[in-house]
């Protein structure tokens, strides 16, 4: 999972905090505790991505996700395009952002830049505050500079079907620019699913609570969830801290080079 939906929506300005009380944003109110009763209901942990401005704003839910088995990664401290921004940005958007999850008693591992790329900057920033993963827009895992790479494909992902502003990216994919039913985005991932469960290989599969924004979205994810459950032991089914750890302790089967997808289609 990603993003707690008031961040990102207030860094570009489309979440009045003077007219819509902070704390309120229907993605954690509504979409996130639907969510995670799927994931429990699957026996599934996963990974929940969430921006650091979210520590002194949503720390009650935070710690709901922690204590349903999932982690807690670093996504940003308001969504910030990462790739965009300078090296003192950086620093200080991490900084804080650790700082205020460790009052939460939590330590991040990991990483996923919001826009998918990241600055020639971050690797060595990342190993110096301890975080050991990066999840970035590639085609596959990798270990770069000592960081694990546990990637996620635009394909793969709920924001790629749902979401108006990727349009050049469906595009490129050879899809239309117009938006795609859930029905195609779980035709999809199924199809997706079985490909790995047969030929191996790596896959992230990724929902956002602020997209989940009807009952055929979440009922669509539910049927994506349980059919991974499904699939039993022909797959792995892991946050993404011990896929990045199982990476680091095999890293001979895995070159240093993760197909980075350097499609740019997001400014802010």
């Amino acid at each position: 999972m990603d993003n707690m939906g008031e961040a990102a929506d207030i860094h570009r300005g489309l979440w009045d905090p003077s007219t819509k009380p902070v704390g309120s944003h229907y993605s954690v109110t509504t979409s996130l505790p639907q969510m995670l009763s799927i994931l429990s209901s699957a026996s599934v942990r996963g990974t929940y991505f969430i921006e650091g401005w979210n520590s002194d704003v949503y720390p009650e839910a935070i710690k709901r996700v922690r204590d349903a088995g999932h982690e807690v990664g670093f996504h940003a401290w308001q969504h910030e395009v990462w790739k965009n921004l300078d090296y003192e940005t950086e620093v200080t958007n991490l900084a804080k952002s650790i700082a205020g999850v460790r009052e939460l008693g939590i330590t991040y591992a990991g990483f996923r830049p919001p826009g998918g790329l990241v600055t020639d900057k971050t690797l060595g920033l990342m190993r110096e505050k301890g975080l050991a993963y990066l999840s970035p827009a590639a085609q596959r895992c990798a270990v770069v500079d000592d960081v694990a790479m546990v990637p996620f494909q635009w394909r793969d992902i709920d924001a790629y079907f749902y979401l108006p502003s990727l349009a050049p990216i469906r595009k490129m994919q050879g899809d239309a620019e117009e938006c795609l039913s859930p029905s195609v985005l779980k035709e999809r991932l199924i199809k997706r699913i079985d490909e790995v469960a047969t030929t191996g290989g790596y896959l992230a599969l990724l929902f956002h609570p602020f997209l989940q924004t009807d009952e055929e979205r979440m009922r669509v994810m539910r049927e994506v969830v349980e059919y991974v459950k499904e699939k039993g032991e022909s797959v792995w089914v892991a946050p993404c801290g011990e896929v990045a750890e199982w990476v680091l302790k095999n890293r001979e089967e895995f070159g240093s080079d993760p197909g980075w997808d350097t499609a740019e289609w997001k400014k802010k």
